[in-house]
């Protein structure tokens, strides 16, 4: 049975991850404990934390399975989705959601496949703008594209 997009995904941000955490900005809040959830569109949700903290691991495994839901549910980037709630573009309601339940912040990315079926993606442990970073080129590496909604 060949890989999927999930596990694919996940090996090559396991690559990129000892990259990112030498970088003191990205490590300063949750010391290197990290995690990433992918959604496949068939469904598969896989995942993987790193360091050794628990409680902390488990904070960004929180925090990367809101992302990724958001994403799942939306195809949007988190952040942008919530961008264009708040400037009264976009309804939340039509995608199921509400206020309270938003996740403002960066890390959760839609991708999509060869075949334009999303994968919802998500990290969390570093600075935002480096948890899309570490997806996006994770994507790039194993034939994703990045969906601009």
């Amino acid at each position: 049975m060949a890989e999927s997009y999930a596990q694919r995904l996940i090996a090559h941000v396991e690559g990129l991850y000892p990259t990112y955490v030498r970088e003191p900005l990205d490590v300063q809040w949750h010391h290197g404990n990290a995690a990433v959830l992918v959604m496949d569109p068939d469904g598969a949700v896989l995942g993987r934390v790193f360091g050794t903290d628990k409680e902390l691991g488990q904070k960004c495994f929180q925090v990367a399975t809101r992302k990724a839901l958001q994403v799942w549910r939306t195809g949007y980037h988190t952040g942008r989705f919530e961008e264009l709630v708040y400037a009264g573009k976009l309804d939340e309601g039509k995608f199921g959601l509400q206020r309270p339940d938003l996740i403002g912040w960066q890390g959760g990315v839609p991708l999509l496949t060869p075949d334009g079926r999303l994968v919802a993606a998500a990290f969390s442990g570093f600075r935002g703008i480096m948890d899309v970073e570490i997806l996006e080129r994770a994507a790039q590496s194993v034939g994703l594209g990045i969906a601009r909604g």
